[in-house]
């Protein structure tokens, strides 16, 4: 019997063992990938400390690096969202290996900047060593494997994401569980069985066996680097597992691959503890995700996104069949193109494993990948799988074209297995300039141009900005606390004129201690800003001063022709950025002149009237958020629950009001419980405006809504009766 020592002995051995054989071959390929990476994106242009992307989702990740310096943690913040911070445990990001990396990383270097930029190019290192390893447990040969390894690691797929879906760009654990769905579909299983309700012994047995520990690894890495990947991950493993039960007769590769799924899931599901239990003390955000059918449709893979050429082909005739492309709709997010040298090996998939098929042969390492790319592809595709589970309500996820990049290490491991075939036939320097110009080709051809801002000239943006904000935090004093226009909600916002979403977070990554108005997340506290919308500049920044804002900090990018009015309603401004794009304004004498007019018990009630509203839920019933027709709505069946959230330990009065509207034409009653007495209104399919004056408590208050209203037939398995639309309450002020 083998002891539990002599098993870890045999463990450290084969780790040792493995490194041995491999180093020289990854250590290789990492040095092309630095060569490739150095040319391709011009490093030694590079300044390190400033950021290689400053707008949209890089902005965003970036503030959460800064979160982690001023919090210990990305999801809270005092500086933003003032005056009550922010709290993105409703914004949750699933990928807790990369942020315990940027953690280290952010406190390693004290700057997001950097730290964006380490984590982005370091994940060309990580991803390499992820395709190489899938690579290798595929048994394609080691020089083979690391142009596998070069050819993976610079889809498109890598930089268009990139800085902007930084998290994304890491996607090394891919090739790893799809060399597991292969092997576990093959004569070779890493885990051919499991060990069954036995003692702790016998599962730790079990666990310190090489083969069992690596897909124990593969899995928590898949669960731990991304939602979307974990998601692909089950839906590889579970198909895997299926089709080599089938075919191989034996339920227990069935039971492994529900196992590792069942794994992942426990994995993803103790992410979202956190959310959970947040969301049960203060209740849900129905805000926070408005996610449809149609975003998947949207963001679903296309066969032409795959084989056609990159956007931007170096080659203008290609270039023209992306472009044309784009007259297409659903557009996608263009990330998804696995370039001449992807298209031959899943030409090379398709054509091994039919003929392997047609000669009544095992369909081996071509057939189950065949299989699996094929799979995945429907699952993506447009109108596929993911659009059938949307019908059902599954939309969290959206961009289902992401699952392009399981495709694409299939494809480029039908081409590693063809260049061992091509290095068994020639040999020296001939094997050797073959692979070369594969890579060569391929690299060049996924990858047509710089695809960066000059860094010279981000290096000056960059370097503007900073200086901006540090002669506002001179002018207002370093812990001033700062109203920023336009009111643009948080997150994920469409542009707002020429400003992009999350611009505003610029200024917060430029100072440690003013306080900033943007960066609340939306549904929460922070919506007290929206209740500012009809109020002129002058009465606005009067608002706001009186709230205890010291300065008013104006982004021109986000106007169009209202602006001139603004500005004449404001004044002349106390700073004004090198561009003109930046204005700020002095907010402390208009406080003053408001304490002096009403005194400051009046300005103070008025202030906490307007920061702690009363807030609207959609809870139990509602299906969450809907858009048409530039309407916000949401259906519901025979029940439903609307939840008034008071934040103030006083009850407030407030206004209520919504558009109630049947599903099914006819004269039907809509019921309002929770109220001293039930309130009745009609409802029809064209809407009944219902008004509520409502004494909110201390806590909060839920409505309880019924109809009458029979069920809408349709294929739609939701029990669809009755919908609102525009829920508002209004302001309560005295």
């Amino acid at each position: 019997m083998t002891s539990a020592g002599d098993t870890s002995k045999g463990v450290a051995s084969a780790c040792r063992r493995t490194l041995r054989d491999e180093w020289r071959a990854a250590s290789v390929g990492m040095g092309v990938v630095l060569v490739v990476m150095t040319r391709l994106f011009r490093l030694w242009e590079l300044h390190p400390r400033v950021p290689v992307a400053a707008s949209n989702d890089a902005v965003q990740e970036m503030a959460r690096f800064k979160n982690m310096l001023v919090s210990g943690w990305y999801s809270t913040s005092d500086l933003v969202g003032v005056p009550y911070g922010q709290d993105l445990r409703d914004h949750h990001v699933g990928d807790p290996l990369h942020m315990a990396v940027s953690w280290l990383l952010v406190n390693l270097t004290g700057e997001p900047a950097l730290t964006l930029n380490l984590f982005f190019f370091g994940s060309y290192f990580t991803v390499f060593l992820g395709a190489y390893a899938g690579s290798r447990m595929l048994d394609i040969g080691q020089w083979s494997a690391v142009s596998v390894g070069v050819l993976y690691t610079f889809l498109p797929f890598h930089v268009v994401h990139g800085p902007s879906h930084l998290l994304l760009s890491s996607y090394g654990a891919v090739p790893l569980f799809v060399a597991l769905a292969v092997r576990q579909m093959g004569d070779r299983p890493l885990v051919d069985s499991l060990p069954g309700i036995r003692s702790w012994r016998t599962w730790l047995g079990w666990v310190r066996q090489p083969a069992h520990l690596a897909a124990i690894v593969i899995v928590l890495l898949g669960a731990t680097t991304g939602i979307y990947y974990a998601v692909f991950m089950v839906a590889t493993l579970l198909f895997s597992g299926i089709v080599a039960g089938l075919a191989h007769a034996d339920r227990r590769r069935t039971s492994v691959a529900l196992a590792m799924s069942l794994g992942t899931g426990t994995v993803v599901g103790a992410q979202f503890v956190p959310i959970w239990w947040f969301q049960r003390q203060v209740g849900s955000n129905s805000w926070i995700v408005q996610r449809g059918l149609h975003d998947i449709e949207y963001f679903s893979l296309r066969l032409s996104d795959l084989v056609l050429p990159v956007n931007g082909h170096r080659f203008q005739v290609l270039a023209d069949l992306q472009n044309e492309s784009r007259e297409l709709w659903p557009l996608g997010e263009h990330a998804e193109a696995i370039g001449l040298v992807g298209l031959v090996g899943l030409v090379l998939l398709v054509v091994v494993a039919s003929a392997r098929l047609v000669r009544g042969l095992a369909g081996g390492r071509h057939g189950a990948m065949a299989l699996i790319a094929g799979a995945v592809f429907v699952l993506g595709t447009v109108g596929g799988g993911a659009t059938v589970l949307g019908v059902f309500g599954l939309t969290y996820l959206r961009a289902w074209g992401r699952i392009s990049v399981v495709v694409a290490f299939c494809a480029f491991a039908a081409v590693g297995i063809g260049l061992d075939r091509v290095r068994s036939r020639l040999r020296g320097s001939s094997a050797l300039f073959v692979v070369a110009l594969v890579v060569t080709i391929g690299v060049l051809d996924t990858n047509p141009r710089f695809p960066f801002v000059p860094y010279d000239h981000m290096a000056n943006a960059w370097a503007s900005e900073k200086a901006f904000v540090h002669r506002v935090e001179d002018l207002l004093g370093e812990d001033a606390e700062i109203f920023q226009l336009p009111i643009v909600p948080f997150p994920e916002n469409p542009p707002v004129y020429r400003m992009s979403d999350y611009d505003h977070l610029l200024a917060y990554l430029h100072s440690d201690t003013l306080g900033w108005s943007y960066g609340g997340v939306k549904g929460r506290a922070s919506d007290w800003q929206q209740r500012l919308a009809g109020l002129s500049a002058d009465e606005l920044a009067e608002a706001v001063a009186g709230v205890g804002f010291d300065g008013l900090w104006l982004d021109r990018f986000g106007y169009g022709g209202e602006l001139a009015e603004i500005e004449t309603l404001l004044g002349l401004p106390a700073l004004e950025g090198d561009n003109g794009r930046l204005a700020v304004y002095d907010l402390r004498p208009v406080r003053a002149a408001l304490v002096e007019d009403l005194g400051s018990d009046v300005v103070e009630r008025d202030a906490a009237a307007l920061i702690e509203p009363v807030t609207v839920g959609l809870r139990e019933g509602f299906y969450g958020l809907e858009l048409g027709a530039d309407r916000r709505f949401s259906w519901a069946p025979e029940r439903a629950e609307i939840r008034l959230q008071n934040p103030t330990t006083d009850t407030r009065s407030v206004l209520f009001s919504f558009v109630a509207a049947s599903a099914v034409e006819g004269q039907w009653v809509l019921d309002v419980e929770g109220l001293p007495a039930i309130s009745r209104f009609p409802l029809t399919t064209d809407g009944t405006f219902v008004d509520l004056a409502i004494e909110v408590p201390s806590g909060g208050l839920s409505l309880n809504l019924r109809t009458d209203a029979p069920r809408l037939e349709t294929t739609d398995p939701r029990e669809i009766r009755f919908r609102i639309l525009d829920p508002l309450i209004e302001p309560a002020f005295d």
